[in-house]
C-alpha cells in the first residue's frame, strides 16, 4: 500500500515550481490518484477526466476514415 500522500517529482519552471503528486484516497475506494500542479493550482488530476474525453472526441470526430492510428499519452 502506498503512503496517503508522496510528492513524485518537482522542478523550477519559467511559469513556476511544477509537481507530479501521488494521493490514496481510502473513502474512494483506496485508489492512487495522480495530481500535475503549477504553483498551487491544478492543472490535472487522474481523479477528473471528463474535460480530456471531450478533447478527444473533439479531436477524433474531425478526423475521416476508418483504420485510424491514434496514440494518446497523458497522467494516467
Amino acid at each position: 500500500m502506498s503512503p496517503l500522500f508522496k510528492e513524485i517529482d518537482s522542478q523550477a519552471s519559467p511559469l513556476g515550481q511544477i509537481s507530479l503528486r501521488q494521493r490514496r484516497i481510502p473513502v474512494l475506494g483506496d485508489r492512487d490518484i495522480y495530481e500535475v500542479k503549477l504553483g498551487d493550482e491544478f492543472l490535472m488530476s487522474s481523479m477528473f477526466v471528463e474535460a480530456e474525453e471531450a478533447l478527444s472526441r473533439l479531436g477524433l470526430a474531425a478526423l475521416e476514415g476508418d483504420k485510424l492510428t491514434l496514440s494518446s499519452g497523458g497522467l494516467g
